[in-house]
């Protein structure tokens, strides 16, 4: 599958932020308890005001036919806050190439993300190991973990 990579424009902010908030209430939400359910909502809401940030955040999406179909949004120390992909998509490579484009573009030598349980087979995949156990606040159950980009560098072509 072909699709292409670029920097999130100001018009891009709504379907990005839509996409990011049906793909959590898809599979994120369903994995947590009521308190956590609640929780992961507020922060969502909370951090998309800073994803529109470009101060605060850097933001790369994916397209297939002027369509985004994913988007990654790191902000300092080259910590991932979003990633998310269309569930249409899972499997064919977008989220991997979104990591990829973050580590060309940042020049990051350590990415960090508190990946969320769904996604943990994902970033496992890709080279992420775990820094702790699971973890809960407010409900929130999650894995912090981290990259060691010299370990796993940019690859062109994968």
């Amino acid at each position: 599958m072909e699709f292409i990579l670029e920097e999130v424009t100001h018009k891009d902010l709504d379907s990005i932020l839509k996409l990011g908030e049906s793909v959590n209430e898809e599979h994120v939400v369903p994995l947590l308890d009521a308190e956590g359910q609640k929780a992961i909502r507020i922060a969502f809401k909370s951090d998309i005001d800073k994803v529109k940030d470009p101060e605060i955040y850097s933001v790369i999406k994916a397209s297939v036919d002027n369509d985004i179909i994913g988007y990654i949004g790191w902000r300092e120390e080259h910590y991932i806050g979003h990633l998310y992909v269309k569930t249409d998509y899972h499997g064919f490579g977008v989220a991997k190439q979104l990591v990829e484009a973050m580590k060309k573009r940042s020049g990051a030598r350590l990415i960090r993300v508190k990946a969320s349980i769904y996604a943990l087979g994902f970033y496992r995949k890709i080279g992420f190991k775990a820094m702790s156990e699971e973890l809960s606040v407010n409900g929130i159950r999650y894995v912090p973990m981290e990259l060691n980009v010299e370990l796993y560098p940019y690859k062109q072509d994968t």
